[in-house]
Parts: C-alpha cells; sequence; structure tokens
C-alpha cells in the first residue's frame, strides 16, 4: 500500500487541496500506464487501503494529511467514474518471456536513439541477452496481442531493430499506433 501511495504523491505539494485538472491528469495517467506502469486497479486498492488504514498518510513537510485524504478519494471517484478501465496499449514483459527470440524474426527498424525510445516508453532497455543476441532489449505485449522486441545494439547510435514472430505488417501498424514510434519495414 505505501509504496503506491507514495508513488503517487512523491514531490507533490499537497498542503493545498489538488485542483481538478491535475486530477484529471493523474487519472488518465494511471488508466494509460505510460508513466504510473503498474496496473491501475493497484494504484486503485491501495488508495481504497489506505484510506480504510486510518493511518498518517502524508510524508513530508509538503503535505498535509487531510488533503492527502482528499486526494486519494477523489482519485477513487475519478477512477470508479472511468470503468471500465481500458486495456493499456502495451505492456512490458520480462525480455527472458519472449521465447525463441534467437528465431525471431527481425520485422522493422527505427531510427532513434534507444534513450528516446525509453523515454516516449517510459520503459528501460534490460541488458539481458535473450537467445545469446548482444545488445539492451525491452520486451513488449501490445494491446492486440502482438509480442515484439526491441533491440539497441548501441546507445550512441538511432538504430533500434524489432522482431516479432507475429505478422509483420500488422504488428508494425500495432506498434506505430500504440507507442508513437516511427518504424520501416526491415531490409531483406
Amino acid at each position: 500500500m505505501g509504496g503506491y501511495i507514495h508513488h503517487l504523491t512523491y514531490g507533490a505539494d499537497l498542503r493545498a487541496r489538488l485542483d481538478d485538472s491535475l486530477l484529471n491528469r493523474l487519472t488518465d495517467e494511471l488508466i494509460r500506464q505510460r508513466f504510473f506502469t503498474l496496473p491501475v486497479a493497484d494504484f486503485y486498492w491501495a488508495a481504497v487501503d489506505a484510506l480504510n488504514s486510518g493511518e498518517h498518510l502524508a510524508s513530508g513537510d509538503d503535505q498535509d494529511d487531510g488533503t492527502v485524504r482528499d486526494l486519494l478519494a477523489r482519485l477513487i471517484k475519478a477512477l470508479d467514474d472511468r470503468r471500465p478501465w481500458p486495456e493499456p496499449a502495451f505492456k512490458a514483459l520480462p525480455v527472458d518471456e519472449t521465447l525463441n527470440f534467437m528465431n525471431t524474426p527481425l520485422i522493422a527498424c527505427m531510427s532513434i536513439l534507444p534513450r528516446d525510445v525509453e523515454a516516449r516508453l517510459s520503459r528501460s532497455f534490460s541488458k539481458r541477452e535473450p537467445g545469446g543476441r548482444d545488445g539492451e532489449f525491452i520486451a513488449l505485449r501490445l494491446r492486440t496481442g502482438q509480442q515484439v522486441v526491441l533491440r539497441a545494439a548501441t546507445f550512441r547510435v538511432a538504430d533500434v531493430e524489432v522482431y516479432s514472430a507475429d505478422d509483420p505488417e500488422a504488428t508494425r501498424a500495432a506498434l506505430e499506433e500504440f507507442t508513437g514510434l516511427e518504424v520501416q519495414p526491415a531490409e531483406p
């Protein structure tokens, strides 16, 4: 519970009531799971549990306990008002969960620096080397079910490869739609 609540309120000046526009942005970000990368339901239930706990919830001098409680109560209502929550555009997977990565075909390339990919996805490349391939990796499951692995051989070059065992054309289109990243078909 505490970790989720701390994640929601970290660095926020909660000495005064959070205005509705910021509350709506927070709600949107929880549902989109871009900045807050854990499931929205986890944050929802942590907020419910925190309010029911009776514990002191403010952390630091820049927060008032009543204001934190007000934020959580309003957040719960805002999330309830937006049910059912949509499936996130993509979810990060552990790189070692990608099956037969060694045999997965290269379907696309992106002319973008890996750090820019990380910034857009709010996900980090892993140094694990699935299937013996060198580089750093991000594995994703797209909302439409496709699994992709993004590979960066080096962080100094604007070249990220995309691997997937799913239909290349549909996967490239879904990857662009759900991440906003521009991909080009891999050259044979």
